[in-house]
């Protein structure tokens, strides 16, 4: 059964639509801000298979950001306390007391910010593709050279991000993944949201001493981007952090994250991962 689409409000008046799944322990999983779309998502069974195995023993929270999917999609406000009120709304409103997060790449900044400023609520946190700045993203090439193709075919770009992700071998998943994309943002607003991002250096490298919780960096050693050293400096900031690559020249596909998140045990009093090559 579909989970049911509930809704938000945050202090500034945006409504964000989310779903929860299963029961137990509380387990955040942050969308990936610039797209997301809960109800789509569900009905893929790729990442349907996902979220039943991540809600087993525990509840799965899925929630879209401002702007994309289910959420208000007419917003301005798209910095990190923007942000950070969405998953605040989500987590009230469920009147969860404490519960993990997982966050990948663009999420990985109010991850991190929301961790640092509420140890009481965070119980660990999981990082994926993640980086503290602003910075450590733009930096690459190859993103910089699919950028170009936002504002010269939409459809183009929507897929080769989708590659990049999942990597080229992906095919139809990745196909579909790019539909996703379409269907969860329009291309005027990722522009106006890219170009925002791209404007100012978003640091929350402050912040890294600050998160006391158990946090495991996960990073794919062959990633177009961020890169290694974006993993590496997150590990080396948060104290009490362990750094895993995982060895592969593709992206993780949505097939990959049961098998994944199997290796973390979330109970107190550490966040423990099962032995992977290639962890420094």
């Amino acid at each position: 059964m579909e989970p049911r689409i509930q809704y938000a409000k945050t202090s500034d008046g945006v409504s964000i639509a989310f779903w929860t799944l299963g029961e137990g322990m509380g387990f955040v999983h942050m969308p990936w801000i610039h797209f997301s779309h809960i109800q789509l998502e569900w009905q893929s069974d790729d990442w349907r298979s996902v979220c039943e195995s991540l809600a087993r023993k525990r509840m799965l929270v899925r929630y879209d950001g401002r702007g994309t999917g289910l959420s208000d999609r007419e917003v301005t406000d798209h910095s990190l306390e923007a942000h950070l009120l969405d998953l605040e709304a989500v987590v009230d409103k469920l009147g969860m007391k404490q519960f993990a997060v997982f966050a990948s790449t663009f999420a990985g900044p109010p991850a991190i910010a929301y961790a640092a400023r509420h140890p009481e609520r965070v119980s660990h946190l999981l990082l994926w593709h993640a980086y503290a700045r602003t910075s450590d993203w733009e930096r690459s090439p190859r993103l910089q050279a699919t950028r170009a193709l936002i504002d010269k075919d939409w459809e183009s770009y929507t897929e080769t991000v989708a590659y990049a992700a999942m990597g080229w071998s992906a095919g139809e998943q990745a196909r579909r993944f790019a539909a996703l994309i379409r269907e969860s943002t329009s291309q005027e607003f990722l522009v106006r949201r890219l170009n925002m991002f791209s404007s100012i250096e978003l640091d929350v490298t402050p912040y890294l001493p600050q998160v006391t919780q158990p946090t495991l960096v996960l990073h794919r050693r062959h990633a177009p981007w961020p890169d290694v050293d974006a993993a590496r400096s997150l590990a080396a900031g948060i104290p009490n952090a362990r750094l895993a690559f995982v060895l592969s020249m593709n992206g993780m596909s949505q097939a990959e994250f049961p098998s994944m998140k199997s290796r973390i045990a979330f109970g107190p009093p550490r966040l423990i991962a099962a032995p992977t090559s290639g962890v420094p």
